[in-house]
């Protein structure tokens, strides 16, 4: 309220959260269109870290707010939701366009890559991420934002449907939410 109040904002809420979050101006859900300054950005609803979770597509721009849903190399717990729903969303921002630069909650790339080399040790796309990763940190630069396209490939959370990451957990033929929920249980243990 405070927040509100000094600066004079907007508060836009997940309606499924609304109830929880003090002085909502504006509930949103999926499909519906937020304006933040000149820029217009396409909400998508993407439960399983909390029932409510949403992110912001801003097409135009070639950008995505994720959240705690989707991070580089990596995706967040799943606290309120079940795996499947987790699942589901991660396929929402999958399927975004592959230029589409994410912008996540929290920056833990170089420990996400610690924990895919577990999954999948002989993805050479995602040594040379870890390659790429190590040289942006020694140099003091950030790790995000990164593309939905390098995800695609280097993000074990993002390919439980690739029948060699179930093979490589002892997984082939298991649906992919049940391989995604195996990954998230071991990145849980990590």
């Amino acid at each position: 309220m405070a927040l509100k109040e000094k600066y004079k904002c907007r508060v836009v809420a997940p309606a499924a959260e609304a109830d929880t979050i003090p002085a909502v101006d504006l509930t949103v859900r999926e499909g519906d269109k937020v304006t933040v300054g000149k820029l217009s950005a396409s909400v998508i609803e993407t439960p399983g870290h909390t029932n409510g979770h949403i992110a912001y597509w801003f097409h135009a721009n070639k950008l995505a707010f994720v959240g705690d849903t989707l991070f580089s190399i990596g995706c967040g717990r799943v606290i309120e939701g079940t795996p499947g729903m987790m699942w589901r969303s991660l396929v929402k921002l999958r399927d975004l366009p592959n230029d589409t630069a994410i912008y996540c909650g929290h920056e833990y790339t170089a420990a996400n890559i610690r924990f895919a080399r577990t999954i999948e040790p002989d993805n050479a796309v995602l040594a040379a991420r870890e390659a790429q990763v190590q040289q942006q940190i020694a140099q003091g630069k950030p790790t995000i934002p990164v593309t939905i396209g390098d995800e695609k490939l280097a993000n074990p959370f993002l390919r439980a449907d690739q029948p060699e990451v179930a093979a490589a957990i002892g997984m082939a033929g298991k649906e992919p939410s049940q391989v995604f929920a195996e990954i998230r249980a071991r990145k849980n243990k990590f």
